[in-house]
């Protein structure tokens, strides 16, 4: 099948998919699996390709972008040249260094506005969402990418929310990665769905739907789990991590089967292993340091990825990683794993519903 217009590649490693019986080999043996099989093969020998299309008059949204693969991915879209360019970022003045270091970096002539967006904050997330509603005419791509790994100690969310079973605030990780991503992502449905209606930005510009691309990860629980271990293990900080980008596949496939979302390319994007500062509050040992720095990409190549996602048509609730659609772990694709996705789904519009209650004009 030809690659889309706007993209070279030269292409060596072959897709495995998800192993299919982890659930009598174990956890262990399932995670190990997708590290040998899947994991290590794309990190050493995945090319990925060149993206180079005309974003002439286009409205891309990057939250998370003061940093990371947050900064490098607006620095792929402001090479492209779309008209307007917006970073959510949490501190407004790291977020004003970030868009001086597009423009060295780029020479970008276009517009772009910093606005604050604490994903640790729900009232910050709709206040976001209202401001890209009010302000902006189109948006073409939003790429939900804000995030933190799990702290090495239980952190509560300044909205303290509780979970169920669970007599205590949602972890920090979880809110930042998870809920509060999804609640973002409703949120911009509507505006995502009036830009489906409006027409070509320019005649010369890269013709595709609007995209709302969630950060997700490959190695997400690659073994079967179930709503009462979520309850149980999500102070664990091995485990909320992983759950919060599980969360985020789950959205993505709801999100994705919405009426408001018809038009809209929906998807769900691993950038990989990278070399950035998303673990800031870890301390690696000196062997895990240098098996990081081994193995993880450049967060510039971490960005194709995310690029790709935000730009290439994809099935709705696609799963991207190494620039390719691929299959999520298997059992989320199951009878246990879909009736875990919706009882996931109908639990956050609970939550969404307590901080935004206009969600329910969307979600119908």
């Amino acid at each position: 099948m030809p690659e889309p217009a706007g993209i070279t590649t030269a292409r060596t490693v072959a897709i495995h998919s998800p192993p299919t019986s982890t659930c009598e080999m174990g956890q262990t043996l399932g995670a190990a699996r997708y590290a040998f099989f899947t994991f290590l093969p794309d990190h050493f020998f995945a090319k990925l390709p060149t993206i180079d299309v005309d974003l002439t008059g286009r409205t891309f949204l990057v939250t998370g972008s003061n940093t990371g693969l947050g900064l490098a991915s607006a620095i792929q879209l402001a090479r492209m040249k779309p008209a307007h360019l917006i970073l959510g970022v949490r501190d407004l003045s790291k977020g004003m260094k970030a868009k001086d270091e597009i423009i060295a970096q780029t020479n970008y002539a276009g517009t772009i506005d910093v606005w604050e967006l604490d994903m640790a904050r729900f009232d910050s997330v709709k206040s976001f969402a209202e401001k890209s509603a009010a302000t902006l005419g189109r948006l073409d791509g939003a790429i939900i990418n804000a995030g933190i790994t799990s702290p090495p100690r239980y952190i509560m969310s300044p909205d303290g929310w509780e979970m169920t079973n669970l007599d205590a605030g949602w972890s920090l990780s979880l809110q930042v990665n998870g809920i509060a991503t999804g609640l973002l992502a409703v949120l911009l449905l509507p505006l995502l769905q009036v830009t489906t209606k409006l027409p070509p930005s320019h005649p010369d510009a890269h013709q595709t739907p609007p995209h709302l691309t969630i950060t997700g990860s490959a190695g997400t629980h690659p073994f079967p789990i179930h709503l009462d271990i979520i309850s149980e293990s999500i102070k664990m900080s091995k485990d909320r991590y992983a759950i919060s980008k599980l969360f985020n596949l789950f959205f993505a496939r709801e999100i994705a089967a919405l009426p408001q979302a018809q038009g809209v390319v929906v998807n769900v994007v691993d950038p990989g292993m990278c070399v950035s500062d998303i673990g800031r509050d870890r301390k690696l040992g000196r062997f895990a340091l240098w098996l990081y720095h081994t193995v993880a990409w450049p967060i510039s190549k971490g960005a194709i990825n995310m690029i790709y996602a935000a730009l290439m048509p994809t099935p709705p609730g696609a799963f991207i990683s190494s620039c390719e659609i691929r299959s999520p772990p298997a059992w989320t694709c199951k009878k246990e794993g879909l009736q875990l996705q919706k009882k996931v789904w109908d639990e956050m519009i609970e939550v969404w519903r307590g901080v935004a209650p206009e969600i329910d004009n969307i979600i119908r």
